[in-house]
């Protein structure tokens, strides 16, 4: 009996063994299925998270320019802008935000280029104040930092927002911004314009390319927004713009703005005046061997008035000199060119919300010569 009661044992053990041995096995592979599901959880996860901190924009134009008084100029078709807007949250105070451009269909043997208009990091420090770290818009005027192709009512911008604000105008630098109360403000540092590369303030644009940084500008810019529908502002950008070329040595540069603009029941007002400044500008000829500017100077007028959702004519007028002080390539001061004038008629169809159709006819006085156009373009953004 005592034999046979210890077989029974070894016999129930053995048969316990198989049996958990058997439910380990089944554990094993349900707990590796479960590993591998919770990892594809997990990679899913993670792709999502980087995706909802990824955000992408941009924004286009296409032109048709057919003159009507120059005899020597030629027609254009011209996919005059395509951009893309890509930006990064990495927390919930810092975020990467960039903007690529082509213009002119992007081919440089016909014209065209690749650029990178902005790519900063902004640093949010509190409520009020937040820091960009990085290339950066110059916050001067309205078209510069407000220039995608819905934001102005013409098939171009404004000249004057071109040649006495040389906008799109962007560069490398740090920016402090943010809102006090009913007051939005900008103030930084960035790399100088450059006034051995051009005889206006547009051509000195170093635009982050390896920009010298011998010189540095500062910028300021405060908006008023505490009436709705008001819009009420003025900026300045002053520095240095020899960088490091001794024939340059005292030349420096200013360009201030004051703009506003009023919207009410489908009604809208907007106005801007602008001036550039370049102290020793006989310098800048002599060294060139060009004609260059001391001063520019312009503003401009746009009125508006939305029919309804798809309808909004439009007139602009502005009037502007680049040359409003004058040297010659041998630095001496000689008389002023006459003025540019364009009166802009036109009407703009928007079939759905951000695409837009435009047509107009521009009446231009090109210092006393008639330059008169018709304009056709698209314009979107998303």
């Amino acid at each position: 009996m005592k034999k046979l009661h210890s077989l029974m044992t070894v016999m129930s053990l053995c048969a316990v063994t198989q049996i958990n041995a058997a439910n380990l096995e089944e554990l094993n592979t349900k707990y590796d299925q479960l590993i591998n599901e919770i990892a594809t959880m997990q990679e899913k996860e993670s792709a999502s998270s980087v995706m909802d901190r990824v955000s992408i924009g941009g924004y286009g134009k296409m032109d048709y320019i057919k003159y009507l008084d120059d005899d020597d100029a030629t027609d254009k078709l011209d996919i005059y802008r395509a951009i893309l807007y890509v930006g990064y949250q990495f927390t919930d105070n810092i975020k990467f935000v960039s903007e690529l451009e082509w213009e002119h269909g992007g081919r440089e043997k016909t014209g065209g280029y690749g650029i990178v208009e902005q790519a900063y990091l902004d640093f949010t420090l509190n409520e009020m104040a937040s820091v960009k770290l990085g290339h950066v818009i110059v916050p001067v005027g309205y078209i510069n930092l407000y220039h995608e192709a819905t934001a102005f009512n013409a098939v171009n911008r404004p000249e004057v927002e071109k040649y006495i604000i040389p906008s799109t105008w962007h560069e490398n630098g740090a920016i402090l911004h943010g809102s006090i109360s009913d007051i939005a403000y900008q103030i930084g540092i960035v790399a100088g314009l450059n006034a051995g590369q051009g005889s206006e303030v547009r051509a000195m644009r170093q635009s982050g390319q390896k920009s010298k940084a011998d010189d540095f500008g500062i910028v300021a810019r405060v908006d008023y927004q505490g009436v709705p529908g008001l819009m009420l502002g003025a900026s300045v950008f002053t520095g240095d713009a020899s960088q490091g070329d001794n024939t340059l040595d005292g030349v420096s540069t200013t360009i201030a703005e004051v703009h506003a603009g009023y919207k009410i029941q489908g009604f809208a007002i907007r106005g801007l005046y602008a001036m550039s400044q370049v102290d020793d500008a006989a310098k800048v000829a002599q060294k060139l061997e060009k004609n260059a500017s001391g001063k520019g100077v312009g503003y401009y007028l746009n009125a508006s008035y939305d029919i309804n959702e798809h309808f909004t004519p439009f007139i602009r007028y502005e009037t502007y000199n680049r040359f409003d002080e004058k040297y010659n390539q041998e630095g001496t001061e000689v008389p002023a060119d006459d003025d540019v004038t364009n009166t802009v008629i036109g009407l703009n169809y928007q079939p759905t919300k951000n695409v837009i159709l435009k047509v107009d006819y521009m009446i231009r006085d090109n210092k006393g010569e008639d330059d008169n156009r018709i304009e056709l373009g698209t314009a979107y953004v998303f």
